[in-house]
């Protein structure tokens, strides 16, 4: 057994021996011009060679010299057609025709055809299989190297079309039925760019796509996929707007340059708003809807349908969060959180839409959202109120209860005055926020005897509590108190990146 395999082996290896031998050694039957042996480096003695045949005596002197500055022409030949049945271009159909360099050959023969050009004097030159020969004056009326590469790029891609007879009268027999042909094959190309069928008919308009002479026909089935509408005029208004808004940055900056800040710093400004949005929404307000969506399924689990967060007045809710407290000990939490206004109904609605999209996008300083179907109206808390009330109600959770104010506010009780109360400013010790305006909402800060007035915009009381907690971080040591706003305490002091 060992034998056979051992024979079976050797003749397997003499074979493979064999073929690698007769590949590399036997030469091949091959056949080119010395062109085309020069140019694939193919200088082995066993190659055939055949004359190289000379190019046909042009009829008429040559009118340009070659040129290599244009593409690729649209009547050069390829190899990956023939020539004769190249569409409305036959030997026979052009005066002047000839062509010279090897036949065509078969796949597989070893020769190359070469090109074969239309020069504007019906003469034609040869060139190398790759690089066809170009003239610089072909075509100069009217008919560019982007007509010519974009033809030709056409009737490579559908060869089927090839193979149709030639009638007499689709043969060129001058160069004004070839500038038409041309011509009509560019409107053509347009025209199924821009989605209307083409028109077998030529014109004799020019090719270019952006033509006043044409009509809106040609443009019609482009514009049904599309819905247009006009453009609203810049209106004086908004410059001004505009103006405004620079005025109130520029102020704001004057105010802030009163706390010793950098330029570096105010440049951050947009930043740091920013975050505190993003932390107001993520700590507050996400958490809120969550708890009140969890308090509203334990009432109806404890048979009291009838008592649903933001269907229930305020006063009936804090009587539940008393008679309840045993089974829902964070119903009087949330009722804290939504003592600000007797329409639950709107409040409870608008916390959830300001809660959605991540950074309040929903957010109207100078208003609010729509109730029951109509627009925001006065007798309702602007978004700045609610915030604002989020905000004081959450560090009130977080401050250390004080014996001064039993009802749990003592942020809200020391930090946080609301007009008609007026602070007193010759308190050097007073470090509050103090709401000067309701309607319009506008904030101003008090340190240490100083007013940092803000300007009114939409951005006034995201700055303020900004610049509350900014003399906190830099002036107070990260304290509140006795509460750290830092990493080791509330957290908040993050929003300034550092």
């Amino acid at each position: 057994m060992e034998l056979v395999l051992v024979t079976l082996f050797c003749l397997n290896a003499l074979f493979d021996f064999w073929c690698y031998f007769r590949s590399a050694v036997v030469p091949a039957n091959l056949v080119m011009t010395p062109q085309q042996q020069t140019l694939l480096g193919m200088m082995n003695p066993a190659i055939l060679t055949t004359p190289q045949q000379k190019p046909a005596t042009p009829s008429t002197p040559k009118s340009s010299s070659p040129g290599t500055g244009q593409g690729q022409n649209v009547l050069s030949y390829s190899p990956q057609r023939p020539l004769g049945s190249c569409p409305k271009y036959s030997p026979g159909c052009i005066t002047g025709f000839s062509q010279s360099g090897p036949t065509p050959s078969p796949p597989g023969s070893g020769s190359f055809p070469s090109s074969v050009m239309y020069s504007s004097s019906s003469s034609f030159n040869t060139g190398s299989p790759f690089s066809p020969v170009q003239n610089t004056s072909l075509y100069s009326n009217n008919i560019g190297n982007a007509d010519s590469s974009s033809l030709r790029a056409r009737y490579r891609s559908a060869p089927s079309v090839y193979s149709a007879p030639l009638t007499r009268d689709e043969c060129l027999t001058d160069m004004k039925s070839l500038e038409k042909f041309l011509r009509s094959e560019e409107e053509k190309h347009g025209r199924s760019q821009l989605g209307t069928p083409e028109c077998t008919s030529s014109s004799s308009s020019p090719t270019s796509f952006w033509n006043y002479s044409r009509t809106t026909g040609d443009y019609a089935q482009s514009l049904r996929k599309f819905q247009y509408q006009l453009a609203s005029r810049s209106q004086a208004p908004s410059a001004h707007k505009d103006d405004t808004d620079l005025g109130s940055k520029l102020l704001a900056e004057e105010v802030w340059i009163r706390l010793n800040m950098s330029r570096q710093q105010l440049d951050l400004l947009d930043s740091w708003t920013a975050n505190l949005r993003n932390w107001i929404n993520e700590t507050i307000l996400n958490r809120l809807v969550s708890e009140i969506d969890g308090v509203n399924t334990q009432l109806r689990r404890l048979g009291c349908p009838e008592l649903q967060v933001g269907e229930t007045s305020i006063s009936s809710l804090r009587q539940a969060a008393l008679v309840r407290a045993p089974q829902i000990p964070t119903l009087n939490i949330v009722v804290q959180y939504l003592d600000i206004t007797s329409n639950q109904e709107y409040l409870v609605e608008r916390i959830k839409e300001l809660a959605h999209g991540g950074c309040m996008s929903s957010f109207r300083w100078n208003g609010g959202g729509e109730y029951k179907s109509r627009k925001w109206d006065t007798d309702l808390p602007t978004d700045c109120a609610i915030i604002m009330h989020m905000f004081c109600t959450y560090l009130d959770s977080r401050l250390p209860p004080h014996p001064k104010y039993p009802d749990g506010k003592t942020f809200t009780s020391q930090h946080f005055i609301q007009t008609p109360d007026k602070p007193d400013i010759t308190n050097e010790h007073l470090f509050c926020i103090h709401q000067s305006n309701i309607n319009p909402p506008h904030y101003q800060l008090i340190y240490h005897g100083q007013v940092y007035n803000l300007p009114k915009d939409r951005s006034n009381m995201f700055h303020t509590i900004l610049m509350f907690l900014y003399i906190i971080k830099t002036k107070e040591s990260g304290m509140l108190g006795r509460v750290n706003l830092g990493l080791s305490g509330v957290n908040v002091l993050w929003i300034f990146g550092e």
